[in-house]
């Protein structure tokens, strides 16, 4: 996976597909994490280590997983006992992005803001 593509993907799916603040700041997150683990295709992630980057309850991390899940992004294998569970992050770089929302994150200069170099 390459991390800015799917970080632009992602925004860009924002913009026709929204999820909650919970749901995005988990999807980053675990993206760090897959990042940092060099991208396995799956990474097994204690609950307790999701809180403590995220500071929610136990409940706010399962509506967001399962929001991440539902949207298609993410793939949570729960495994028995105590076990932590597998996550497998879905690439969006493949999916269609829908092209008739004017997406600035497609474009190749950005006009949002002004740039501070300009006079």
């Amino acid at each position: 996976m390459n991390y800015i593509v799917e970080l632009n993907h992602f925004y860009a799916c924002l913009l026709t597909r929204p999820l909650s603040s919970e749901a995005q700041a988990l999807w980053g997150v675990l993206m760090h994490l897959f990042n940092r683990a060099g991208w396995p295709p799956r990474l097994t992630v204690a609950a307790s280590t999701l809180l403590g980057f995220l500071g929610y309850s136990y409940t706010t991390l399962s509506r967001a997983r399962g929001e991440l899940v539902a949207a298609g992004l993410l793939i949570h294998t729960p495994r028995p006992g105590r076990l932590a569970p597998y996550y497998e992050l879905q690439p969006l770089s493949g999916k269609i992005v829908d092209k008739t929302v004017d997406n600035p994150v497609d474009k190749p200069c950005l006009s949002l803001v002004r740039p501070f170099c300009q006079p």
